[in-house]
């Protein structure tokens, strides 16, 4: 009888490590016994958005080798259109992960920003693929898998707002490869809704299906920027930047009583492209031609203007 438990035990395990077809982690046969080992304590915060976890309720699938992504939509209210850039700075989420005990986590997750079309992801506006997870943190078990927390430290992504709207939607969406290939799933629940619901492409072609029923578990963190704002309304009168369009390099200067505490320079992706001021100058010249979003803090604000290299 103690073989018999013994081969019924190992080949559960293996039906759970190497079983790829399930898109829920309730359908993978393991038993629906939540356990928390670290309790979780969102602060709230301004710029954030979070979905909450139900107890690790479920979870969908998103492995990456079988090109599964799944999306949440990250909605900012825009009260009476005064506009403002959304920089997503940080990602926290909950995955179901390798076997229980295993030690088995994340290997890579693959990270994808869309736009939105009528509730649905759509356009790609940027991807960072193959990204290490910057910590990743064992805090449960359910369904037979260890329950990872993940957090992601990515280069500052830039999400446009629009002045005339008065909310800007864009989709973030994770796929991710677990160290010994198993299915994965990024923890969900139907308990804490928020907007539209979570998207789902299971890589069959057929692109992404939204359930208004299910939201993910996790914290999008950022830094919200009015497009104009500061103590001196015209700002933008004060700083100078030239020339623009440019070449080779991008001046700026302001008045002695401003001073520039920070410059970024972000591509039409809204990817930071690392270009620095040094003396007053950012050189340019090794940037492609296009159009460029140059933010500029100081003592007296925040600017953001387009430039143009050539």
């Amino acid at each position: 009888m103690k073989e018999i438990t013994l081969l019924s035990l190992a080949f559960f395990i293996s039906t759970i490590t190497f079983a790829q077809t399930e898109t829920y982690v309730s359908d993978t046969g393991g038993e629906n016994n939540p356990v928390v080992y670290v309790h979780q304590n969102f602060e709230a915060d301004p710029c954030s958005l979070t979905g909450l976890s139900n107890d690790f309720e479920n979870g969908k699938s998103c492995t990456q080798n079988l090109g599964r992504i799944v999306a949440q939509d990250l909605v900012r209210e825009n009260p009476g259109g005064s506009g403002y850039f959304f920089y997503l700075e940080l990602i926290t989420l909950n995955a179901f992960i390798g076997v229980e005990g295993t030690g088995i986590n994340a290997a890579f997750v693959d990270l994808y920003v869309y736009t939105d079309v009528d509730g649905l992801p759509d356009t790609l506006i940027t991807s960072e693929l193959g990204f290490t997870p910057t910590s990743q943190t064992l805090i449960g078990a359910n369904f037979g898998f260890d329950i990872w927390e993940l957090e992601l430290d990515i280069p500052d992504i830039m999400l446009e707002g629009d002045i005339n709207a008065d909310r800007m939607t864009y989709w973030i969406g994770l796929s991710i490869e677990a160290s010994d290939g198993s299915n994965v799933f990024w923890e969900n629940s139907t308990a804490f809704v928020i907007n539209y619901g979570e998207a789902y492409d299971d890589g069959t072609g057929g692109g992404f299906v939204v359930d208004e029923t299910l939201e993910g578990v996790y914290v999008f963190l950022g830094d919200c920027e009015p497009i104009t704002t500061g103590v001196d309304d015209n700002l933008a009168d004060l700083v100078n930047i030239f020339p623009n369009p440019a070449t080779t390099k991008i001046n700026i200067e302001v008045p002695s009583n401003i001073e520039i505490t920070d410059v970024t320079l972000y591509d039409v992706l809204g990817k930071n492209t690392g270009a620095n001021l040094v003396n007053g100058t950012i050189d340019v010249s090794n940037l492609s031609r296009g159009v460029y979003l140059l933010n500029v803090k100081s003592t007296q604000g925040t600017l953001t203007q387009k430039v143009i290299k050539r």
